[in-house]
C-alpha cells in the first residue's frame, strides 16, 4: 500500500469519526486492530478502482477483489458465515456503479437511498467496531448514524468533482451537473443538505465524547459552501465521461 492512499484512508477514518469511536469508554489503542482496518478499506478501494477504471468489467477480476476483502474480514475475526450480511450494502453500491454501463444513472435514485448505500464502506467500518466495542450500542445505534453517513458522503462526491472527472464513478453530483446542468443540480442536492439538517434539529444524538448532532450540522454547512464553489469550478473542467 502506497504512502499517499495511506493517508486517504487514514484521512477518511478521521473524517468519519472511526477513532473517537475505536476510543470510546476509554478502550486502549490497538494499533494492529487498526491496520487491519485500513487493510480492510484498502481492499475495499481495489474493488472501487477496478469499477471505476474498466468500462467492461471483468467478473472474474471482481471476484479476486471481493476474495481480498473477505480474507480481510476474517482478519478482523469475522466469520465467513456472515460475510453476506455484513457486505449487503457493498453489493447494492456495486450494482449501482454497474448500472451505469446501462445507462441507469443515480439520478433515477432518490438522494437518499442512493447516498444511503454509497456510504457502504464506512457501515461496514463501524460494524466492525461497533462489533468490537459493545459498550457503544448501549449509548448510540448504529442506524443513528444515519444522517452524518449522508451528509458526508454528499461532501465527498462535491469534493471529489475535479477527480471523479476522467473515471466511471458513480460521482452524482458530477452525473447530475452533466445531466442536469447547475441549476437543477444546486436545487438537489441543496433541498436534500436542508432536509438533512431539519431532520438533525429534531433529534438529539450525543453522548460524552460522541456528538452526532454538531459534527452533522458542520458537515451540512461545510457541503453547502463546498458545493457552491465547485459549482462555479464545473465550467473549467473538461469532463471524460460521456453519459448523455
Amino acid at each position: 500500500m502506497d504512502k499517499e492512499l495511506r493517508e486517504k484512508i487514514i484521512e477518511l477514518f478521521e473524517y468519519r469519526q472511526l477513532p473517537a469511536l475505536i476510543r470510546f469508554g476509554g478502550n486502549d489503542w490497538d494499533q494492529e486492530y487498526y491496520e487491519k482496518l485500513i487493510t480492510l478499506q484498502f481492499q475495499i478501494y481495489k474493488l472501487d478502482h477496478e469499477l471505476e477504471s474498466h468500462w467492461e468489467v471483468e467478473l472474474t477480476t471482481i471476484d479476486k477483489r471481493w476474495e481480498k476483502i473477505y480474507e480481510a474480514l476474517r482478519a478482523l475475526n469475522i466469520p465467513q458465515k456472515v460475510h453476506d450480511r455484513y457486505c449487503r450494502h457493498i453489493y447494492k453500491y456495486q450494482k449501482h456503479e454497474l448500472d451505469i454501463r446501462n445507462m441507469k444513472l443515480p439520478t433515477r435514485l432518490s438522494m437518499e437511498y442512493f447516498y444511503f448505500y454509497k456510504s457502504c464502506d464506512v457501515k461496514l467500518l463501524r460494524k466492525i467496531i461497533y462489533k468490537n466495542n459493545p459498550l457503544l450500542a448501549k449509548v448510540i445505534k448504529e442506524s443513528q448514524w444515519r444522517l452524518f453517513d449522508l451528509v458526508t458522503e454528499v461532501n465527498d462526491d462535491i469534493a471529489d468533482l475535479q477527480e471523479d472527472v476522467t473515471t466511471i464513478n458513480g460521482n452524482r453530483f458530477l452525473i447530475s451537473l452533466k445531466q442536469l446542468g447547475k441549476e437543477a443540480t444546486e436545487q438537489t442536492f441543496g433541498d436534500f443538505l436542508d432536509e438533512i439538517a431539519e431532520r438533525n434539529d429534531q433529534e438529539k444524538i450525543s453522548f460524552e465524547t460522541i456528538d452526532l448532532n454538531e459534527w452533522t450540522s458542520i458537515q451540512v454547512e461545510e457541503t453547502k459552501e463546498l458545493m457552491k464553489a465547485q459549482i462555479k469550478a464545473f465550467d473549467s473542467l473538461k469532463v471524460g465521461m460521456e453519459i448523455m
